[in-house]
């Protein structure tokens, strides 16, 4: 089977995929077909945190963004796309799940002939979401932003969140994933800001940072989940 249990939050996704697709006058069989496939890929083995809850909890901060700062996106329709494809290839072993995911996007988006530079705006900004270091602008920073918002939940969520990324890399042996998970979120405390817009920065930041802090040290004394 490739996915272990019905999807968390279909029905949640499926009303916003059939709403985007209303508003880009794309409301077809086709569309919501799409819909359909990519809440299942979404929830294909082995996704423990990049699933379908993460994927809502992001359309759910889009939404906040759109209610609270209603002209602080450009394209809110490519925003919108690029979170549901962002990670809708995600094999934790693999280095380009992003790009493969950007691919699918593109296809889709041109085959239902919608225009070329929404593709292409669509495409980048899920490359975008590898985090790299590195100034982003517009909308490409709330993509971001909006996939890293995890990092300044509370506690608790937090806590499961490194959990639940543990549990995709099962295949990694634990000295080497304590080497790399520490250089992961020792990354984002070194930056200067972790969240590029003023609204995720205001809201998330501090508690972005005792998070990380929190949980490299936990990885250093090996109290964290094995």
């Amino acid at each position: 089977m490739p996915w272990r249990r019905q999807p968390a939050h279909s029905a949640e996704l499926l009303a916003h995929w059939a709403s985007l697709g209303q508003a880009l006058g794309r409301d077809t069989p086709a569309w919501r077909k799409e819909g359909r496939r990519l809440v299942l890929s979404w929830a294909r083995w082995p996704r423990a945190y990049h699933d379908t809850t993460h994927l809502w909890a992001c359309l759910r901060h889009w939404h906040a963004v759109q209610d609270q700062q209603p002209a602080a996106l450009d394209s809110p329709h490519a925003v919108a796309l690029a979170l549901w494809y962002h990670d809708a290839i995600y094999w934790p072993w693999s280095k380009h799940n992003e790009e493969r995911s950007a691919d699918w996007a593109s296809r889709f988006i041109l085959r239902q002939g919608l225009p070329a530079t929404l593709a292409q705006t669509v495409h980048q900004h899920i490359l975008d979401t590898r985090h790299t270091p590195g100034p982003l602008t517009g909308d490409a920073q709330w993509v971001v932003d909006i996939d890293l918002a995890i990092l300044g939940q509370s506690d608790g969520v937090y806590r499961q969140f490194e959990r639940n990324v543990r549990r995709e890399y099962f295949f990694v042996r634990w000295p080497r994933y304590v080497a790399g998970r520490s250089a992961v979120l020792q990354g984002f405390l070194d930056r200067p800001r972790i969240y590029g817009t003023d609204w995720f920065q205001e809201r998330f930041e501090a508690q972005a940072r005792i998070n990380l802090s929190n949980a490299v040290q936990a990885l250093k004394t090996g109290s964290a989940c094995a």
